[in-house]
Parts: C-alpha cells; sequence; structure tokens
C-alpha cells in the first residue's frame, strides 16, 4: 500500500491540493477544515463504486493497489491520480473526472491500463 504521509507530501506539489494552496489564498483558515483523508479499496468495483458516488470533499481519496486518487476539486469530479512504483517513487499521472467514464462503461479498462503503466508511459500521459 501507499504511504499516505509520502502521498500527503506528494501532494504539496498540487497547487489545487497543497496546504494553504489556491482553494485557501483567500481564507486560510478554512484549510483546516481540509484534511486529507485516504480509504484503501480492494477491487475495481469497489474503488468504481466509491467514485460514482459523487461529490466529495477536497482532499479526499481512495487507494488501490499502487494508485492514489485525490480529489482536487471540492463537491466535484476532479482526480488527481498519482502511481508508486516498486522504487518507492511516487509519481503525479493525471488529473481524470470519472463520472464520464464510468457511464461510457470505460472504467475498468483505463485502471487496468494505469495499473500496467511504465513510469515514462505516466509522465508522458501516454498509458
Amino acid at each position: 500500500m501507499i504511504d499516505t504521509e509520502k502521498l500527503i507530501q506528494k501532494c504539496q506539489e498540487n497547487p489545487w491540493l497543497k496546504k494553504f494552496g489556491i482553494y485557501f489564498e483567500e481564507d486560510p483558515f478554512m484549510d483546516l477544515d481540509y484534511d486529507f483523508s485516504f480509504k484503501e479499496v480492494k477491487s475495481i468495483e469497489e474503488l468504481e463504486k466509491e467514485l460514482a458516488r459523487g461529490n466529495w470533499a477536497l482532499r479526499a481519496g481512495f487507494i488501490y493497489k499502487n494508485l492514489a486518487f485525490i480529489n482536487q476539486v471540492n463537491g466535484g469530479d476532479e482526480w488527481w491520480t498519482v502511481k508508486q512504483f516498486e522504487d518507492g517513487e511516487l509519481v503525479a499521472v493525471d488529473s481524470i473526472s470519472f463520472l464520464p467514464i464510468i457511464k461510457e462503461g470505460r472504467f475498468r479498462k483505463l485502471i487496468e491500463r494505469l495499473l500496467k503503466a511504465t513510469k515514462e508511459q505516466c509522465i508522458n500521459l501516454k498509458y
């Protein structure tokens, strides 16, 4: 499983997720209301069910195997996707809106492609 402390550190590279980032420029005290929280899911079906529910808080996330999905739009469907490789490196892959992908029936194939993708493919968005 992905080390959540390392994942939170990685999130500091994302201006939408980092502590006191873009969302909190005008009211930095609101940042205290949005902690990072991650739930490990055991299957693609469980991940799909969770993401399909929608309306997730900013910084809510899911971990499936070596993939992490962190919501970067409060109440929205914009998931910063990060993959951990065998050397322990966390690589930001993409920002993905899952609801249309789920509705079109392409979710499982996308997750399977992400699981198989090499570090270079993830960096170059060719997964």
